[in-house]
């Protein structure tokens, strides 16, 4: 309810913040990413609005983790561009009717630095 009435409020959202170091198999990665989501029911819930009434659906379990990937070697500016990142992630309202309520980010700094954002929203953390 709370989240309907400030749709574009950040306050439920939890990010976090990895750096991975060393050669990343992107694929692999994916793969874990998508088989965890599929192994929690919780995260792959949204809330719907049915009859006037809230309900809950879970979306399938093939459903996949959305990553979005950037790449940032090379860059001048990439220290600011991932800061700017960093803040557009966290500032991205979730749509609770769709979801998924979790999506990630994956900046490359390098080929052997990756920066690794996960934003999910509080309703299915709990």
């Amino acid at each position: 309810f709370l989240a309907q009435l400030d749709e574009a409020s950040t306050n439920y959202h939890i990010p976090l913040v990895l750096r991975l170091h060393g050669v990343l198999d992107r694929s692999a990665w994916q793969r874990s990413l998508d088989r965890l989501l599929a192994r929690h029911e919780a995260l792959r819930s949204v809330f719907v609005d049915w009859e006037d009434e809230p309900r809950v659906e879970v979306l399938p379990p093939d459903a996949g983790l959305p990553v979005i990937e950037h790449d940032l070697k090379g860059r001048a500016d990439a220290q600011a561009a991932l800061l700017e990142l960093c803040h557009e992630e966290a500032c991205t309202p979730f749509d609770l009717s769709r979801g998924p309520l979790i999506r990630g980010r994956l900046i490359d700094m390098s080929d052997e630095e990756h920066v690794f954002l996960l934003t999910q929203h509080h309703i299915v953390s709990d």
